[in-house]
């Protein structure tokens, strides 16, 4: 594959916080966050996950992730209930107050995608979507070692970037 530049990374990352940002933004008078309205939105469509389901999902760890569905816990957005299965595993739902602030939310995210994509036509969006979705399925399937790709590289005699000598894994900071 050429080089191109700006990488790909480079314009999902950008486009994903610019579109965060904007969210972020407009859900400030709800008094909640974007990652608290897309918790809400897949525990309406995925009644009884789990907070260690979400974490995977996000690409966050269940600490940060157990923070997070806590203090929605506390506001009254979402319950959590014991699996019937173990004991140990809470699983969650939305509460009346919860739905009716996904209801409110939805309406705000949708206005900033449509305001956002609009430019897209009809087809490309629909093509675009399916790409999303097979890398986001690609990205949560790879599972185990985030870095694979990366030590296969240097294993390979990828040569570190300033000083022309091979990189040792123990100095890559991951």
């Amino acid at each position: 594959m050429d080089r191109q530049r700006p990488s790909t990374l480079y314009l999902l990352h950008q486009t994903s916080q610019g579109l965060r940002s904007r969210l972020e933004q407009a859900l400030r008078p709800l008094g909640v966050t974007g990652l608290q309205y897309t918790i809400l939105g897949l525990l309406d469509r995925h009644e009884g996950l789990s907070s260690a389901d979400l974490s995977r999902r996000f690409f966050v760890t269940q600490q940060t992730m157990n923070q997070v569905i806590g203090g929605m816990t506390k506001r009254g957005l979402i319950d959590r209930i014991a699996s019937e299965a173990n004991r140990r595993i809470l699983r969650m739902t939305l509460t009346t107050e919860g739905r009716d602030l996904l209801v409110r939310s939805e309406v705000i995210a949708d206005a900033i995608e449509a305001e956002a994509l609009d430019c897209v036509p009809g087809g490309d969006l629909a093509q675009m979507r399916e790409h999303l979705r097979f890398l986001l399925r690609q990205l949560r399937g790879a599972g185990g070692d985030d870095h694979a790709v990366v030590d296969q590289l240097y294993e390979a005699g990828l040569e570190d970037a300033g000083s022309g000598a091979p990189a040792d894994a123990s100095t890559r900071g991951h």
